[in-house]
C-alpha cells in the first residue's frame, strides 16, 4: 500500500517528519516499510508553455506542428505526435538541452531535431517522460493560471511515498487516515469537513434484499454535476500513489477509498431504471464490468441491481453501462458495509481484485460508512457543482465490538516487561480504545469500530506491545524450555513412521489438502466440498492420499524421473452419516490419517553389471512386510487376496479377551484406466493404511526370547486342501496347535486336474519346533504332528498326504 507524506499532512498539519525516523517507528510498530521513493522534479529548464497555434504536419498525419510560448522573445516550433494537444493548453515543454528522466530510469538529452522535414526546437512532455508517472496517453495539461516560461518544478510539490506492508488483520490502516492514527494518535488528527445533511429510510431508492452480505446501505442522489477534468490538486495526490485519474467524480470516489478507507461508487443515474437500487444475491447471468471483461455472475454473489437488472457487483466493481462519464448530469452515490466474506467469495470467483474488494475482504469500518460519504458529497458539491436530492439509508449497522479485558499483570509477564499500567491505558486510548470500567486487576476496555481484529485479551496485549515498540522490549537474557526425557508413542507415532519410511528408502511428499471433483470422484463419491473455493481446481477435499500422489508421481515422470519410492503422511476426509442428534458442528464428515506409499520404475539404480529389472507387486508386499516388521505387527499381520488387483492389511488383535481381525488398508496395482487418468504411462503400485489401526495396534514394547540351547526339529508335511480353505488358514491351523511350533512356512504348492475335472490342490508346510526345557525326543514330536494332522483335518477338511 503506498502511502504520501504530503496527504499525511492533510490530516497531521504539523507533521514534517524525518523520513528515516518514520520508517523506523513504522517498522517496529508492525507496519513493515517496504519501499520508500521521492521522485525527482524536472529539470529546471522544463517549463510552462503555451500552446499559441497547432497545424497538422504536411508529411505526416500523425504529427502536428506547434507554436508554444515559453516566455522568451521568439515562441519556438515544436513538432508533437500526441493527440491531445491543443491551442490555448499550458504543457509542460523541455527546451533545448534539458535533460529527462523516465519514470524507468532512463535519461535522455532534448536537442534540435528534424522531422519528417519539420524543425523542432523542444518537446512537450507527458507524465512518464518527465518521471512524474506512468500516464503515456497525451501530454500534460497544466493548470492554466500557471505563469507561461516558469520552470515546472516551482509548481510542483516534493513528496515521499511509503511502500507500506499491512497484514491481513489490520485493514484498519489500508488508508491514509489509519496510517496517521497510528503515527499522531486519535486526539491528534485534522478530519475532512463533511457535508451536512441527514439520512432518512423512506425506501424509495434503496432495497436490501440480502442483509446477511449487505447489513447497511446508503445512498445519495445529486443532480446537475458537471463531469469534468479533476483538478491539479486532486490528480496529483491520485497519481503520486498510482491511480490514474478519470475524471472529478470518479476520482472524488477514489480520494475517499485511499484517504479515509471506505470504497464507494458513483453511479450515472440515468441509467439506473426508475432510479433505485436493490442489494440481491439471486441472479445468474452475464454482467460487463466498468473494465469492459464480461464476467457470469452466480447465485449466492451479492449484487447491485435497478428495477431491470445487475448495476455492480457489490464490494468488487462496478457495471461499464452505469458508469459515469462525460455525458453524465445526474449521479447517485453509494456508501456501504458489505459482508467480508460475500464479498471475497465473488471476487475469487469472478477473477476480480480492486482496490475496494481488497479492504471489504480484511473488514470495513461500519462506523465510517455515513461519514465517508458525507465527506464525498462535500468534495462533490466543490468541485462538481450539483444539489442534493435524496439521502437514504437501509439496514442497519452491526452491533460495537465487544468490549475486551487487559490484566497488566498478564501482559507484563507474557511480554517480559514492566510497562506501567497508566502507560498501557495511555497507549491504548491514544489509538481509540477507551477504558469503560474495571473488574479487579482486569481493566475493561471499549474497541473502536475500526478495529475489527482486537477480539480478545491477547489481541490488547499485541497492542501494548506494538506500541511500546518491539525494539524496546529486551530480549531475554535465559530462555527455559522443557523437553521430554522420552517420546512416548502413539504421541508420536506419525514421526516415527516417519523415520521409519526414510530409512525404507521412501522420500516423503507433501501435497494439497484440496483437489478437482474430477479427480477426487475417482476414489470416493463422499467427497467434502469447500464452501469458498479459491480456484475451480481446488474445491473438494481430498478422500484420499493417492490422487495427489499420482499427480506427483505424473509430474515427476514428465521430468525425466521414472524410479520413484514416495510416501506422505496425512489426513483425508469424507462425508458420512449425520447423527440428529449431535450437536457437533463436524457431524456428518470423516477425518482420518492415512500412511501412503507408491512404488514404480526400476527395483534398482540402472547399472552396467546387471540388467534393469522393474518393480511389480512383489516389491509393494516386501515393503508392506517390511514396515510391518519394523512396528513389531509382522507376525500379527497378513496379506490377503482382495480382488484381482488389490490385497488387504489385516492384523490380529484382541479386543478385551475377544480375539477381531482389524483391516489396516489395501495394497493395489493401479488398474490401466487410473494410470490413464493421471497420464502415467508406466505401472504402479501403491499402499493405504489407516494410522488409527497401526496407532492401536503398535506397541513399543519388543519382547526377547533368548535362542534355544536345543535343537530345532523340522518336518515337513504335505495337505491335500479343499479349494474354498485358504493356505493362510492352513498355517493359522498348523501354529497353534502346539506351543513348540515355532514356525511354519509354506515350501511348495502342487495342483492338478484330476479325474473327475476337479482340481487337486497339495499345499506343502515346514514345520519347526523346539523345546526349550530340553533336546525333542521322537515320541514328542510325533505326538505334535498327530496334533497338527488332527487340527487340519477337523477344523478345514484337509487330508494329509506325507507324514
Amino acid at each position: 500500500m503506498k502511502i504520501s507524506i504530503n496527504w499525511l499532512q492533510d490530516f497531521i498539519p504539523s507533521f514534517s517528519p524525518n523520513i528515516a525516523s518514520l520508517v523506523d517507528q513504522l517498522t517496529f510498530s508492525g507496519l513493515e516499510v517496504e519501499d520508500v521513493a521521492s521522485p525527482t522534479l524536472p529539470d529546471e529548464r522544463v517549463v510552462v508553455g503555451l500552446v499559441e497555434d497547432v497545424q497538422p504536419h504536411p508529411d505526416a498525419d500523425r504529427l502536428k506542428v506547434c507554436r508554444v510560448d515559453v516566455g522568451s522573445d521568439e515562441p519556438l516550433q515544436i513538432v508533437c505526435g500526441a493527440s491531445n494537444v491543443a491551442q490555448g493548453m499550458k504543457v509542460p515543454v523541455a527546451t533545448i538541452g534539458s535533460r529527462l528522466t523516465t519514470a524507468s530510469g532512463e535519461s535522455f538529452v532534448i536537442k534540435k531535431s528534424k522531422l519528417r522535414g519539420q524543425r523542432s526546437f523542444g518537446m512537450i512532455c507527458a507524465a512518464d517522460e518527465l518521471g512524474l508517472g506512468d500516464d503515456h496517453s497525451g501530454i500534460m495539461v497544466l493548470d492554466s493560471s500557471w505563469q507561461t516560461g516558469k520552470p515546472l518544478a516551482s509548481y510542483l510539490q516534493s513528496d515521499t511515498i511509503l511502500d507500506i506492508a499491512v497484514t491481513p488483520n489490520r485493514p484498519d490502516v489500508l488508508s491514509h487516515l489509519g496510517i496517521a492514527r497510528e503515527i499522531a494518535g486519535i486526539r491528534g488528527l485534522t478530519l475532512p469537513k463533511a457535508a451536512e445533511f441527514d439520512f432518512n429510510r423512506s425506501g424509495t431508492i434503496v432495497q436490501i434484499d440480502d442483509p446477511e452480505s449487505c447489513p447497511y446501505y446508503t445512498a445519495v442522489v445529486i443532480r446537475n454535476v458537471r463531469v469534468a477534468e479533476s483538478p491539479s490538486w486532486l490528480k496529483d495526490r491520485l497519481e503520486g500513489i498510482g491511480v490514474r485519474s478519470k475524471n472529478n467524480v470518479v476520482d472524488i470516489t477514489n480520494y475517499i477509498l485511499h484517504a479515509l478507507g471506505q470504497p464507494l461508487h458513483a453511479f450515472d443515474l440515468s441509467k439506473i431504471h426508475e432510479e433505485r437500487v436493490v442489494v440481491r444475491s439471486d441472479i445468474g447471468s452475464e454482467f460487463r464490468v466498468i473494465n469492459k471483461e464480461s464476467v457470469v455472475l452466480q447465485p449466492g454473489m451479492p449484487v447491485i441491481c435497478d428495477s431491470h437488472k445487475p448495476v455492480a457487483v457489490a464490494g468488487v466493481m462496478g457495471g461499464d453501462d452505469s458508469s459515469v462519464s462525460g455525458a453524465t448530469t445526474d449521479i447517485l452515490l453509494e456508501s456501504a458495509y458489505f459482508d467480508s466474506s460475500a464479498v471475497r467469495r465473488s471476487a475469487r470467483l469472478l477473477g476480480l481484485s480492486t482496490d475496494s474488494s481488497y479492504r471489504f475482504e480484511r473488514g470495513t469500518d461500519p462506523g465510517n460508512v455515513a461519514y465517508a460519504s458525507k465527506v464525498a458529497v462535500r468534495m462533490i458539491l466543490d468541485l462538481c457543482g450539483g444539489e442534493v436530492i435524496a439521502a437514504e439509508e437501509a439496514g442497519s449497522l452491526p452491533s460495537p465490538p465487544p468490549d475486551v479485558a487487559l490484566r497488566p499483570l498478564r501482559a507484563n509477564a507474557l511480554l517480559g516487561t514492566a510497562i506501567a499500567e497508566e502507560k498501557m491505558i495511555s497507549m491504548l486510548e491514544h489509538i481509540g480504545f477507551r477504558v469503560s470500567s474495571r473488574d479487579g486487576a482486569a481493566i475493561i476496555f471499549a474497541v473502536p469500530s475500526f478495529r475489527v481484529d482486537v477480539l480478545q485479551e491477547i489481541d490488547l496485549i499485541e497492542e501494548v506491545a506494538r506500541l511500546e515498540g518491539y525494539n524496546n522490549i529486551a530480549s531475554s537474557e535465559k530462555m527455559v524450555s522443557s523437553y521430554p526425557q522420552a517420546r512416548s508413542f502413539p504421541e508420536y507415532f506419525p514421526d516415527h513412521l516417519r523415520s521409519v519410511m526414510i530409512a525404507l528408502q521412501f522420500r516423503e511428499v507433501l501435497t494439497n489438502p484440496l483437489m478437482t471433483r474430477q479427480e477426487a470422484q475417482l476414489f470416493s463419491s463422499r467427497c467434502v466440498a469447500a464452501l469458498n473455493p479459491i480456484s475451480e481446481g481446488l474445491e473438494v477435499l481430498r478422500p484420499s492420499l493417492v490422487p495427489a500422489m499420482l499427480k506427483v508421481v505424473a509430474h515427476n515422470i514428465r521430468h525425466g524421473n521414472r524410479d520413484l519410492r514416495f510416501f506422505e503422511i496425512a489426513r483425508a476426509f469424507r462425508s458420512g452419516a449425520l447423527d440428529p442428534s449431535s450437536t457437533d458442528p463436524l457431524n456428518g464428515f470423516e477425518e482420518h490419517e492415512f500412511l501412503t506409499f507408491v512404488l514404480t520404475g526400476s527395483r534398482s539404480p540402472l547399472n552396467w553389471s546387471e540388467s534393469a529389472e522393474k518393480v511389480d507387486i512383489f516389491d509393494m508386499k516386501g515393503g508392506v512386510e517390511m514396515l510391518l516388521r519394523k512396528l513389531n505387527l509382522l507376525d500379527k499381520s497378513s496379506l490377503n487376496i482382495y480382488n484381482d488387483t488389490t490385497l488387504s492389511i489385516d492384523i490380529d488383535w484382541m479386543d478385551g479377551d475377544k480375539p477381531c481381525v482389524l483391516r489396516a488398508g489395501t495394497l493395489t496395482s493401479a488398474e490401466q484406466a487410473l494410470l490413464d487418468a493421471f497420464d502415467i504411462d508406466q505401472p504402479v503400485f501403491f499402499a493405504e493404511i489407516d494410522l488409527r489401526v497401526l496407532e492401536q495396534c503398535f506397541s513399543r514394547e519388543v519382547s526377547y526370547e533368548s535362542p534355544s540351547r536345543y535343537p530345532v526339529v523340522q518336518r515337513d508335511l504335505s495337505f491335500i486342501l479343499p479349494s474354498v480353505v485358504t493356505v493362510k488358514a492352513l498355517l493359522d491351523c498348523v501354529r497353534r496347535s502346539d506351543d513348540m511350533i515355532r514356525s511354519a512356512d509354506v515350501f511348495d504348492v502342487f495342483e492338478r486336474e484330476t479325474g473327475d475335472g476337479s482340481t487337486e490342490r497339495r499345499v506343502a508346510v515346514s514345520i519347526a519346533m523346539v523345546d526349550p526345557s530340553g533336546t525333542l525326543k521322537e515320541d514328542t514330536i510325533s505326538s505334535i504332528i498327530q496334533v497338527v494332522v488332527g487340527n487340519a483335518e477337523s477344523e478345514l477338511g484337509a487330508v494329509i498326504r506325507q507324514v
